[in-house]
């Protein structure tokens, strides 16, 4: 089935409730069930039903608020990847100053959104444990729904915990665990306290665990087991477990020889190992807020700063900060149709990984070798960098620039505890972590802590 066709399945998902940390009301998804829809009280029944809800489960990261605009670019914001120049003043313009607040309409969107994916994934691994048609594909339907609900959880840990010098340090905040779905309002909608980041790592890697033995495939517009590889690999990585990380990036499958050769924006095989997939009646938003009129509204200009990273002869220069018409850029273009796709997961990122990994943990070797992967690809020579460290900053650089506004770079600033060298007038250090939806504070009677300094 084509994974065009999320929101025409979506309603299969069997949701009432797009919940976060505290649900007030409930939501119907729908009010009249068409015929391709499943409620909550009827449940999945066939092979069918699972499928449609596993669409379903994707479709949530298709969301304009999530990976259809809205959190890639607020971090790519935050980080000076994009400058706002448009009118959204109260929503962008606050996350390109770093001054996002606990009411903050982006911010309770897009938390609403990775919570609502959240749901659909529960949902569906509870089903699916009814279904016993022979047929049914059970073990790779929920591997890739639990590397889905992995890939919520890096995001949200990602922008609203870790602690102020970034991840994986004892006593790191973590964010609500909610591995149950929810379909009634009641106990199952009842506030609960944040994890800690320990906790909501461990259910990280078990889901990426599981996904990784049960999936397989190296690319494409679904979890693949190369794309639950890459992710666990990104995950360790952020942790600042090394070893683990070039453990993991390792396995992901060679891709072929003209890897070098393929298109610098990384939408194309073999670069691209999961897109999100858009299409005309199911679009996103990124041309639209790059492009001027007509066809977009020029909210997001390059970022100065990125635009002067780029050493001479970098061909990524073209793609981050086209001329025609300037202040664009080649990643999303299709103002018309709005179907660009959303790079996920990428091999460029995962060539990055194994030479950092590498790099910190003392196979100079091998991080030069990997490293030189990418600085050809890009039209430079090879890295100049000898010792550990010089290895370290090329590589974080040519992470920069080869994963522009794909939701990556201000996160490797806080793994790296380097926000306020890089961005030196983001003096507050406790705005390195997002803040929690003033609402979800409110309505657990802040048994759901905000983050320190909001």
């Amino acid at each position: 089935m084509s994974i065009f066709s999320f929101h025409q399945f979506a309603t299969r998902s069997a949701l009432l409730l797009s919940l976060g940390l505290a649900v007030g009301a409930c939501d119907k998804a729908i009010d009249v069930e068409p015929r391709n829809a499943v409620s909550s009280s009827t449940g999945y029944a066939t092979k069918e039903d699972a499928a449609a809800g596993l669409l379903g489960a994707y479709d949530a990261v298709q969301s304009t608020d999530y990976q259809g605009v809205g959190y890639s670019s607020m971090v790519e914001l935050i980080a000076g990847n994009i400058t706002h120049v448009g009118t959204y003043n109260t929503t962008y313009g606050y996350a390109g100053q770093n001054l996002l607040l606990p009411d903050n309409v982006q911010i309770s969107n897009t938390w609403n959104i990775i919570y609502d994916g959240i749901n659909r994934v529960n949902y569906l691994l509870e089903q699916s444990e009814n279904i016993t048609d022979p047929a049914f594909p059970k073990l790779t339907t929920q591997g890739e729904a639990r590397a889905l609900r992995a890939y919520h959880y890096m995001n949200l840990l990602s922008a609203w915990g870790g602690s102020e010098n970034g991840y994986g340090y004892d006593g790191g905040a973590g964010v609500p665990l909610r591995l149950t779905a929810t379909t009634a309002v009641g106990e199952q909608t009842a506030p609960i306290a944040r994890a800690s980041e320990a906790d909501v790592a461990a259910a990280i890697r078990a889901d990426l665990d599981f996904a990784i033995t049960n999936l397989t495939g190296n690319s494409g517009t679904r979890i693949t087991r190369n794309a639950a590889l890459a992710l666990r690999a990104r995950f360790e990585l952020q942790m600042r477990k090394y070893e683990d990380a070039l453990k993991y990036a390792k396995q992901v499958v060679s891709v072929p020889t003209d890897f070098a050769g393929a298109a610098l924006t990384g939408t194309t095989a073999p670069d691209a190992i999961w897109q999100v997939a858009f299409s005309n009646t199911d679009q996103n938003f990124y041309a639209f807020y790059w492009y001027p009129s007509p066809g977009g509204r020029n909210e997001f200009n390059p970022g100065q700063s990125l635009v002067s990273a780029h050493p001479a002869g970098d061909k990524r220069l073209a793609i981050n900060a086209a001329t025609s018409p300037a202040g664009t850029t080649l990643k999303y273009t299709r103002t018309a149709t709005r179907d660009d796709p959303f790079n996920a997961v990428r091999y460029a990122e995962v060539v990055l990984t194994i030479a950092e990994a590498a790099a910190r943990t003392g196979d100079l070797a091998t991080a030069t070798t990997q490293l030189n992967v990418i600085r050809k690809r890009a039209g430079l020579a090879n890295t100049q960098a000898t010792t550990a460290n010089d290895l370290v900053a090329d590589i974080l650089l040519q992470r920069r620039l080869e994963l522009a506004y794909e939701g990556i770079y201000w996160f490797d600033l806080r793994r790296t505890n380097t926000v306020q060298q890089a961005l030196p007038t983001y003096t507050q250090t406790f705005r390195n972590l997002f803040p929690l939806p003033q609402r979800e504070v409110n309505l657990s009677n802040k048994l759901t802590a905000q983050n320190t300094g909001y």
